[in-house]
């Protein structure tokens, strides 16, 4: 046998594992780790994309709630899986961007132990007001909460988080005058907002839509690259602080590292033609999200760059968990 067919025979029995793997995965049910709350909005979205990879591979998608630490709690779960695919990770940027910059000690290595599968999805992100403030724009908040008797505040789901970390970014840049008052959940942050209790939220769209269409808080600015079309009348926070990047929190399936790669693609192909239904898009902008539909490569740069982006900025504004 010549050197080329020896090179063919050697890939072929290289390859056949992997076409192995893919065409009979998965075998039984997969346990799906969610890092979030029943009700929260990467749990509708991790629920909607399991029903339909359930209905895809014939297999239950098991759902495994395992809110906590900022997301971390459920990483630290699935990191002690096996890596066979039978157990993945439905998680958000704070779990391997922020959280090991602000806790001591999160439990996993967010560069070295997950293999990042497929980027799912992200949310477009606003800040919102107390509607009894004498202010309009950013710029009349921002001086009225250097004149406002006993100082202005504002609420978030706890240190570390996404709003967190924009917050403060932005009272760095604009000069704001407010304190963080750190909450165990969004809503309870809104309802305080509304009772005039705290100043200013930003969260995510979708949970903050509804009160701003009843007049209940009032939108400042979009955490966004540009206007929402839901609230096009609303300014981008780059229209009046030039330069300035929000955090915006990706959500994705990752899995133990470890998992053959040829695991790691059947789930991203999958996945991705879901993805693709017009359908699913379109449950999704309802519930304030966009597509990312980034494959393994670029979703592990994303990872990546956004670990090293978010610690940079979490040292320069000294944020520790409260």
């Amino acid at each position: 046998m010549n050197m080329r067919a020896l090179a063919a025979a050697f890939l072929l029995c290289c390859s056949a594992p992997a076409a192995l793997a893919q065409a009979t995965y998965p075998e039984r049910p997969v346990r799906l780790v969610v890092s979030y709350a029943a009700g929260n909005v990467a749990d509708v979205l991790a629920r909607l994309v399991a029903d339909q990879l359930a209905a895809k591979w014939n297999q239950s998608v098991v759902i495994d709630n395992r809110p906590g630490q900022g997301g971390s709690l459920g990483a630290q779960m699935a990191v002690k899986a096996p890596p066979d695919g039978y157990t993945l990770l439905f998680s958000a940027m704070a779990a391997f961007g922020i959280n090991p910059h602000v806790y001591p000690n999160v439990g996993y290595d967010p560069k070295k132990d997950f293999a990042p599968v497929v980027g799912i999805a992200y949310p477009d992100g606003l800040l919102v007001a107390n509607v009894d403030l004498k202010a309009g724009g950013l710029a009349e908040l921002v001086q009225l909460s250097k004149t406002t008797p006993g100082g202005f505040y504002y609420g978030s789901a706890g240190s570390g988080t996404v709003p967190h970390l924009n917050m403060e970014a932005l009272k760095v840049r604009t000069g704001l005058v407010a304190t963080h008052v750190p909450y165990k959940g969004a809503a309870a942050v809104t309802t305080d907002l509304i009772g005039g209790r705290i100043h200013l939220q930003q969260d995510a769209l979708s949970p903050l839509l509804a009160q701003v269409r009843a007049g209940k808080v009032r939108p400042v600015v979009a955490m966004a690259k540009q206007r929402l079309a839901q609230l096009p009348d609303v300014p981008a926070i780059g229209e009046v602080v030039p330069g300035f990047d929000p955090v915006t929190p990706w959500m994705g399936i990752l899995a133990p590292a470890g998992t053959p790669r040829a695991i790691v693609e059947k789930i991203h192909r999958d996945t991705d033609d879901i993805l693709r239904q017009a359908a699913v898009a379109e449950r999704m902008r309802a519930i304030g999200l966009n597509v990312l539909a980034a494959p393994p490569a670029e979703f592990a740069r994303l990872v990546a760059g956004e670990y090293d982006r978010l610690g940079e900025l979490v040292r320069a504004l000294k944020l520790k968990v409260d």
